[in-house]
């Protein structure tokens, strides 16, 4: 089961924690799991791009799990592209979820 955790503050959101594995076939053809990675990388790759930020990342070499914490120092405009890509996931996986909820859970908002 895939897990996501969002959390949210009062600049908006904050953090992205993505763990587990789907399960929904095999190793290397799971397209849950591969439809997952995509919204999360593509999220990673098009702020870096964006905003001309090096994101700091947590992964597991393993695979199955992402960390992602918004920069301290960003500005205006970095921050709103962040956002806007940031909702962007969670409305990716929260489709997901009640797509497949069997591989991937509701996503938890903080």
């Amino acid at each position: 089961m895939i897990e996501a955790t969002f959390t949210r503050d009062a600049g908006g959101w904050s953090e992205m924690k993505i763990s587990g594995h789907a399960g929904s076939g095999e190793y290397g053809f799971d397209v849950i799991c591969a439809s997952v990675s995509m919204l999360t990388l593509n999220f990673v790759n098009s702020v870096e791009d964006l905003t001309g930020m090096e994101l700091e990342l947590e992964l597991a070499d393993s695979g199955g799990f992402l960390r992602v914490i918004k920069p301290q120092e960003m500005t205006p405009n970095q921050d709103q592209v962040w956002q806007t890509l940031f909702a962007s996931v969670v409305i990716g996986l929260e489709n997901l979820a009640e797509n497949s909820s069997e591989y991937v859970a509701k996503p938890a908002i903080q």
